[in-house]
Order: C-alpha cells, then sequence, then structure tokens
C-alpha cells in the first residue's frame, strides 16, 4: 500500500510541475535594441517631469484639430524616375522635404544615389499652408505657444524689432548671411519685399519643413509626437536655426531623445558654430541658452543642477566670445553685455550668474 501511495504521489506532482512549467510565459534571450525607437530603457525621472506619452491626450487631439485649420495635406501620384533625376529634384518639384521622401520608399542618401531611370516612387503628401495672417496663426498652425513663436522671433531679430515689426525686405544678418522676414535666408528666385502676412506664412512654410526633419530624425511622425512639447519646441528652434545638422550630428542626442533621457538630451543643445566661418560666435551662445531655457519647461518643479550648469558654461563662453567680437568691431562691449545679460535673464531669471563687467 505504501508503494502505491509513493507511486500515485509521483505521478501527481510530475503533472503539478508540467502543468506549472507551462503556466509561466517563455523568457526571451534577445537583448533589447539599444538604438529602438523609445525602447524600454531605464532612466533617471524626476518627479516633476513631464513625460513621453504613450496615446494622444485629449489636449493634443485638440491642437491637432487647430492644426487642420491651418494645413492642408495634398496626395501626389507616384513617380517614375528618369534619366538625371535626383531625389532632391523629384522632392522639390513635389513641394516635399529630401527626407520625407527618402523615408516613404524605405531609402537613404546613399542607396538613393542608385535608383535608376524607370523605378517608381512613392511621393508623400505634401502639407500646404493656408489663413495664415499674424504670428498668432503660426503658432496655432504649428500647434506651439504664442510665446515660443514671439520669442522665436526676437532671437532671429536680435531683439532690433518689436513684436508686430516685420523685415519685410531682403536685409544682411549678423552672421553675414543675406535674409528676409524672420530668420528666412534669401535663396535664387525668393521675393525681396513682402507683406506682414507673407513673412508669417513664409515663417510657417519653414517651421514646417523643419518638422519634417524632426519627423524623419525621430523615426516618423508618430515618435515625435511621443515627445514633451517643451523638447518639441527647443528642436525645432535648434534646427531652424542651424538646420536639421545640428540634431543629427550632435553625438548622442538623438539617442537620449529616443530613449526619453532628457536631462542628458539637454545638456547636449550646445552648438555654437556658425556655418559659414564654422567658428563659435556669442549670438548662438545665447540661443543655445534660449533653446535650454524652453526644453527644460518639462521640469515642473526644480531644474536639474546639470542644466543649468550647461547654461551657465554656455553663458560664460559666451562672454568671452563677446569681448572677442567687441574688440575686433570697435563696438562698446560694456552696452553690448546689458543688452546680453538681459536676455539671458529673460530666458532663465536668476539661474545664471551673470558677469557684470
Amino acid at each position: 500500500m505504501d508503494f502505491l501511495t509513493n507511486f500515485w504521489n509521483y505521478i501527481t506532482n510530475s503533472i503539478k510541475s508540467v502543468m506549472s512549467e507551462n503556466s509561466n510565459p517563455p523568457v526571451s534571450n534577445k537583448k533589447t535594441n539599444k538604438g529602438a525607437v523609445f525602447a524600454n530603457v531605464k532612466r533617471k525621472s524626476y518627479k516633476h517631469e513631464i513625460s513621453m506619452t504613450g496615446s494622444k491626450s485629449d489636449e493634443q487631439l485638440y491642437i491637432e484639430a487647430v492644426r487642420s485649420r491651418y494645413i492642408s495635406s495634398v496626395k501626389n501620384p507616384y513617380y517614375k524616375v528618369k534619366a538625371g533625376d535626383t531625389v532632391a529634384d523629384v522632392a522639390k518639384k513635389y513641394g516635399v522635404e529630401e527626407c520625407s521622401l527618402l523615408d516613404a520608399n524605405s531609402l537613404d542618401k546613399d542607396s538613393a544615389k542608385k535608383i535608376r531611370a524607370g523605378k517608381v516612387l512613392k511621393i508623400p503628401p505634401a502639407r500646404k499652408v493656408k489663413n495664415i495672417k499674424n504670428l498668432s496663426d503660426v503658432a496655432k498652425a504649428m500647434g506651439v505657444s504664442n510665446d515660443f513663436i514671439k520669442k522665436l522671433k526676437r532671437a532671429e531679430d536680435s531683439s532690433k524689432l518689436g513684436d508686430f515689426k516685420f523685415h519685410n525686405t531682403a536685409y544682411v544678418d549678423d552672421a553675414g548671411v543675406k535674409t528676409i522676414g524672420i530668420g528666412h535666408v534669401v535663396k535664387k528666385g525668393d521675393p525681396l519685399k513682402l507683406s506682414n502676412a507673407q513673412v508669417c506664412e513664409l515663417l510657417t512654410k519653414d517651421l514646417l519643413k523643419t518638422e519634417e526633419n524632426l519627423y524623419s530624425v525621430m523615426g516618423g511622425k508618430n515618435n515625435y509626437d511621443k515627445l514633451p512639447q517643451p523638447i518639441k519646441e527647443a528642436l525645432l528652434d535648434m534646427s531652424f536655426n542651424k538646420g536639421i545638422d545640428v540634431i543629427t550630428k550632435t553625438p548622442g542626442l538623438v539617442y537620449t531623445l529616443k530613449t526619453g533621457k532628457y536631462e542628458a538630451a539637454i545638456n547636449k543643445m550646445t552648438y555654437t558654430k556658425s556655418n559659414k566661418t564654422g567658428k563659435d560666435m556669442s549670438g548662438l551662445c545665447k540661443r543655445r541658452i534660449f533653446d535650454i531655457s524652453l526644453a527644460t519647461k518639462i521640469y515642473k518643479g526644480r531644474i536639474p543642477q546639470s542644466n543649468i550648469n550647461t547654461a551657465q558654461q554656455l553663458y560664460n563662453k559666451g562672454i568671452q566670445l563677446l569681448r572677442a567680437e567687441c574688440k575686433k568691431n570697435g563696438s562698446n562691449f560694456n552696452n553690448m553685455l546689458v543688452g546680453y545679460n538681459n536676455e539671458i535673464k529673460a530666458y532663465m531669471g536668476n539661474k545664471i550668474k551673470l558677469i557684470t563687467k
């Protein structure tokens, strides 16, 4: 009897063991791809930080509905490549960004060079601007705050114009670049005289192009939309000011953005070299501090000290450059310093220790 009892217990326990193993989900041995967009990686978070979003909030849906009043999407046909065509030419023909055309056809710049005549390309929809009359319309069209658009204008105008005055004719900016409106670099065939409404419309078009490039860098619109609004505004300004290369060529910036490491990402917003001369400029140090001030709005409470330190380092560097620039140009350093400090204080409040002489 003891033998039968022991045998029966053995069979019962074996069945329970098998059932228990089958009920547990298999453990994957695959490693997480660190390069994956928004991969499940550990990150340092702050109590009052605005985090990445998952599904769209009611506020985001409302913003998109408002944007649709100012932006229309125009469907494009497929295009059969002809001899001599380049991706840039085709993108320009249909009013889309080159990066969007590449993404729509799973191409990069290298593979695009190997395209032969006869290949059919998918042309993504083109976004067209409508109903833009003023800066408030620009903000609504882009889904950003009025405050951001006004500050962007002041940064581009070097605070030389009021909020409701514009560069209606072409001029040469501080970097020696022929410009019109709000930071628009004049290209061959561009008009050299614009009304206020046309300046605002042109700004919206330029910001849309910038946004398209950011979509591409982040791996698509859905991934870009997951970023907190303050980070989006900082990236928009950086790319508008220096081109998308300021994002892609800053080591680690895209990775930190994709993985939600925002403190680290903000500390990388420090590119201050002129596109024309390749030299650091005091004005670009100030502009990056502006971007840091935008991005750190993700912290509803205390800003991490490392971000403040980065802004302070940029400021100290900017003042050194300003001294040298004033000496070279024969400008009054003390007068320039007052204006510089006023702008920095407007961006960062009392978080930056200012140099006064």
